[in-house]
């Protein structure tokens, strides 16, 4: 009897000694990482933030033309030759004065009033697998800088590819056939929860800033400017539970498959463009079957 239950404690606590033990550098430093950034043992994690989105025109004052509350939700899972983070991530406009959920808005630009899309991305999946010979260079890969008592994750990418949405067929949507953006991500962590090698998971805060395109929606065709989104925010010890009552609302009556993580990994992922195509394709679908 009392062999079993041994044999069944150490089963239990089996991830945490493995995580405890000695490991290579560069694969302690990925765990962290991923501590960080969502949970070693597979839980679900969500990262809260709040924030603004101003207007950048150049030539013109800034203006501030929404507030944002959104989260990510994510799982860890681990597969052959590391890791696969599953992810989903919402962000809902919000009025910028009074902090209400947006169901259309006034573009001051153009005098329309257009019914809002909010940013509803389903997946946002990363892959963290690497090959033998680049395990050195994860640090690297995924840089950090130590500040007082913190270690700071950080990432700034510049994306540019042809868009998704053709001129020719969404003029009043894109200002270009081609897509140029700069994400800048931050996530915060303690040096002391770090050092707890035992904890799958560790408390961090989170900063983004993000310069785009006009979205979709807003119907800016191909008028100068980009629009510039700055949130902030930390991850959730209550999960999905812990997001404050009206965007966890908002979720549950009207996209109830945002309240969990993925479970598998599917591709491609997805962005306010391709969120816009896929409704607008739907749209002209359902008109001709109706015809």
């Amino acid at each position: 009897m009392f062999q079993r239950t041994l044999y069944a404690i150490v089963l239990l606590l089996l991830p945490l000694l493995i995580l405890a033990g000695d490991i290579d550098p560069a694969a302690a430093y990925l765990q962290d990482y991923l501590r960080t950034r969502a949970d070693l043992s597979g839980g679900e994690t969500v990262f809260h933030f709040t924030g603004e989105v101003y207007s950048l025109i150049p030539g013109q004052k800034s203006m501030q033309l929404f507030a944002v509350d959104g989260y990510n939700i994510s799982r860890l899972q681990k597969v052959e030759g590391g890791y696969q983070l599953l992810e989903k991530e919402v962000l809902l406009l919000l009025d910028h004065r009074t902090k209400e959920i947006l169901n259309t808005w006034r573009n001051p630009f153009t005098g329309e009033t257009l019914p809002v899309l909010h940013i509803l991305n389903d997946p946002t999946n990363q892959s963290f697998v690497y090959e033998p010979d680049m395990l050195p260079y994860i640090p690297a890969m995924l840089p950090s800088e130590r500040l007082d008592e913190s270690i700071i994750y950080h990432s700034e990418i510049f994306p540019f590819y042809p868009q998704l949405l053709p001129r020719r067929e969404y003029n009043a949507n894109v200002q270009s056939d081609y897509f140029q953006a700069a994400e800048i991500t931050e996530y915060r962590v303690r040096t002391q929860a770090l050092a707890d090698r035992g904890a799958s998971s560790v408390p961090a805060e989170y900063n983004w800033s993000y310069i785009s395109p006009w979205l979709p929606f807003m119907n800016m065709s191909d008028r100068a400017g980009q629009l510039l989104f700055v949130a902030r925010g930390e991850k959730l010890k209550g999960g999905f539970a812990a997001l404050p009552t009206a965007l966890k609302g908002y979720i549950m009556t009207h996209h109830i498959d945002f309240s969990q993580a993925p479970t598998i990994w599917t591709e491609p992922n997805q962005d306010p463009w391709s969120y816009f195509k896929e409704l607008t394709e739907q749209e002209i679908s359902d008109e001709e079957g109706l015809k």
